[in-house]
């Protein structure tokens, strides 16, 4: 941690100065300093061309002086938060959050996890005025700033205020004026117009929520990208100042979490065909990047020197890890020839002159074929052999021969012998396929751009719930759903937001300012659990047609369709547990399937590490934590309301060949999302 003293000692003590009390900057200690600290934070109030240097006495002393500045500055208080309202919409006005520390939440992440750290947005132009009481540093160990520390009334801070020829009926004029601004948590009486709310399911009705942005995020996140830590890009804002000061801080560009799905199908040709070609073309028709990836190469690595580890408990569950890993790999790697020998219907006449390995995956029993393991042992050693000097000494390495052909033989036993027995008629899983959605929103919260968030899945499955309820007329719920995602791409560009009734003057219509997001463009998957209290009275393709019928029209802020004509007709169908997970195991590699992960990041540091070690997991948007209880509060949507703050955590991306090779009873246990609703958190868990 950086001192007041160490930014003094600067080469260019006034832009150091200006980085260290910056809304988006690491808090630096001042303990002991009180008094440079207090020059610093007086000059800062001032234009840049008003004062020489920031750490000029002179300068101090003649603005402590300026009743009138100073009382603007005292004003300004007032409108610290610990929560931006005005964040992005600036049309909201006169309104502040300012709430304790919240609990932690097991498995996510939110201002809980950080600093504590106050911000600051009202008139952007008192946006320097408010520095002096508003700037956030670590004095005695805590984070803190200089209207918290007047009204401890600590000795240190008068002896800074009497240096400069603050009286003492004066500070205790200003302790007692700051402690009323801040000695309680405050919330707004009504919510604002420009203010948006959420409604969810509570108790046995419904709640509004207000999501508001935690300023001890927002520069967590800043700090992560200056430490490089992570992926990230920038939301722009058109007037920061307005919008607050860790926006002013930055320039208008607020840094954010980037970390996009980008899965992109390409079926220009049939799979057989596409497969053919790369075989012809003197390719490999494995997945080779499985196995010559750093991940792999490591994993390989490990095993060859696992003797090395002394204690004999934990050298076997590092065994047992670095197994399930190998397994994994060469599973990836065997996937587009297993996806390439569902595809074929016409036995291997279709098939050119191939390979005998890749012929025999494609037309050979899998399951207890002495032949077909020796031919697939070999190619796994030559893909190693040939891709290098780096990774030719894996290749039948004494240490690794015996775990990789026993993996192999458990793989293809278990493909092999993946059969299905008699189905149940009754069905248990809506299962609605190929569905595209335009201008999604991937900015999940102010936070994160990546995968859309998973409370709007959930909405969507609750407004598809309601609706079906109607048609059908008859008692059932949605229990859970599992969502695929067959593709999805970034869209470019900004949204011309629509024209809307002015309030004070009802019938003058005004677009507003436009305000950046990011939208992506998806196809997907969804398997909804279904569970009934009574009989359907519809017959089978009554029920199907009445389920297209009640799907909505909206999907996380964009628009939704099913696929067209010439590309489906039967994209709605009505399975057991059994038959979807036989359909969906067989689904093309390049998709992904969004599931709980079983991993929790401890803080965002950690969040970090753990996408970096693992491609498959991503950061999600899960939920929200109440910042208050639920109360009635003036144009509220619902009859309660409260303030929340968006919480961000792990999601795994897994692919189909993870369902076929562990299992039904894995896919159900593990795949599917339900809302959890608390007293203090709305969180999507696994079901």
């Amino acid at each position: 941690m950086k001192t007041l003293r160490d930014v003094l000692e600067d080469e260019e003590p006034d832009i150091a100065l200006r980085k260290a009390f910056a809304a988006y900057s690491e808090l630096v200690d001042v303990t002991g300093e009180e008094t440079q600290t207090l020059i610093v934070l007086l000059n800062l109030t001032l234009k840049r061309d008003e004062v020489e240097s920031l750490t000029s006495r002179k300068s101090a002393r003649a603005v402590l002086k300026d009743e009138a500045h100073i009382d603007s500055c005292l004003e300004e208080v007032r409108w610290l938060h610990s929560h931006n309202l005005k964040y992005p919409d600036t049309r909201v006005q006169a309104q502040r959050i300012l709430c304790g520390d919240l609990p932690l939440i097991a498995g996510v992440l939110g201002s809980a996890n950080c600093e504590r750290r106050l911000g600051w947005s009202h008139n952007s132009s008192q946006v320097n005025k408010a520095k002096l009481f508003c700037s956030g540093f670590i004095w005695e160990g805590s984070s803190t700033c200089l209207a918290e520390s007047v009204i401890k009334n600590s000795d240190a801070w008068r002896r800074a205020f009497r240096e400069f020829g603050l009286t003492k009926t004066k500070f205790e004029e200003w302790r007692l004026q700051l402690k009323q601004v801040m000695n309680t948590d405050h919330f707004p009486s009504e919510v604002s117009d420009y203010s948006k709310q959420v409604r969810f399911p509570w108790l046995s009705d419904y709640f509004a929520i207000t999501p508001v942005v935690s300023s001890a995020v927002l520069a967590k996140i800043q700090q992560l990208r200056t430490q490089r830590l992570g992926h990230f890009r920038q939301i722009d804002h058109c007037h920061p100042a307005s919008v607050g000061d860790f926006a002013a801080s930055r320039g208008g560009g607020v840094t954010v979490l980037n970390y996009p799905l980008n899965i992109v199908w390409r079926n220009h040709v049939s799979l057989n065909q596409s497969r053919i070609r790369r075989v012809e073309s003197d390719k490999s028709a494995f997945n080779s990047w499985a196995l010559l990836n750093e991940r792999f190469i490591g994993v390989l690595n490990s095993l060859i020197h696992l003797d090395e580890e002394p204690v004999l408990r934990r050298r076997r569950r590092r065994r047992v890890s670095l197994v399930r890993q190998l397994r994994r790999g060469i599973a990836e790697w065997l996937l587009p020839i297993m996806e390439w020998r569902d595809s074929l219907r016409d036995g291997a006449d279709t098939l050119a002159a191939i390979r005998e390995t890749e012929r025999a995956l494609l037309t050979e029993p899998l399951s207890d074929n002495t032949k077909l393991l020796k031919l697939v042992n070999q190619r796994f050693h030559t893909t190693l052999q040939d891709a290098g000097y780096r990774n030719t000494e894996y290749a039948y390495h004494p240490k690794l021969l015996e775990p990789v052909r026993n993996q192999l033989r458990w793989i293809l036993d278990t493909l092999g012998n993946d059969q299905f027995g008699q189905r149940n008629t009754q069905f248990e899983v809506i299962h609605l396929e190929n569905l595209r959605v335009f201008d999604a929103l991937s900015l999940a919260n102010p936070y994160l751009v990546g995968i859309p968030s998973l409370t709007a899945l959930w909405g969507f499955i609750h407004a598809f719930d309601r609706k079906l309820k109607t048609l059908l007329g008859c008692e059932f719920t949605f229990e859970s759903v599992a969502w695929h995602v067959r593709e999805s791409s970034s869209v470019s560009g900004l949204k011309l937001p629509s024209p809307a009734l002015e309030r004070k003057r009802s019938d003058h219509l005004k677009r507003p300012g436009m305000i950046e997001s990011k939208h992506c463009d998806l196809v997907m998957d969804l398997a909804i659990r279904v569970h009934s209290t009574e009989q359907f009275l519809q017959t089978r393709d009554e029920l199907v047609d009445l389920i297209k019928a009640a799907l909505p029209s909206r999907f996380a802020g964009g628009v939704i369709h099913p696929p067209s004509l010439y590309e489906s007709r039967d994209w709605c169908s009505l399975r057991t547990t059994q038959s979807l997970h036989e359909h969906v195991s067989r689904l093309p590699a390049t998709g992904r399937w969004i599931v709980p992960a079983t991993t929790t990041p401890k803080s965002f540091e950690n969040l970090c590490e753990l996408v970096e070690l693992n491609s498959d997991l991503k950061p999600a948007m899960l939920g929200y934590q109440l910042l208050e209880e639920p109360i009635e509060r003036p144009n509220s949507v619902a009859s309660l309301h409260a303030y929340a703050e968006p919480l961000i955590g792990l999601c795994d991306c897994k692919s189909s060949i993870d369902i076929r090779l562990k299992g039904e009873k894995y896919f159900n246990a593990n795949f599917f999302w339900k809302m959890d609703t608390a007293t203090s958190s709305i969180l999507m868990r696994r079901a």
